[in-house]
């Protein structure tokens, strides 16, 4: 699929950023889940534990 940005735009600036966030997660998480397998028991539950204060707002 091709994308047509054009220059110079606040979607051209949009777009880079897309690319960049993604260029991140792969480098620190990898194109895989296999990282999951990796973490320890504290460092798993922490992950999917409810954020507390989410819920109190």
């Amino acid at each position: 699929m091709h994308k047509f940005v054009a220059i110079g735009t606040l979607e051209e600036k949009i777009d880079q950023m897309i690319e960049d966030k993604k260029k991140l997660a792969a480098a620190v998480v990898g194109s895989d889940e296999s990282w999951l397998t990796e973490l320890d028991n504290e460092a798993f539950k922490q992950l999917i534990a409810l954020n507390k204060s989410a819920i109190l707002e």
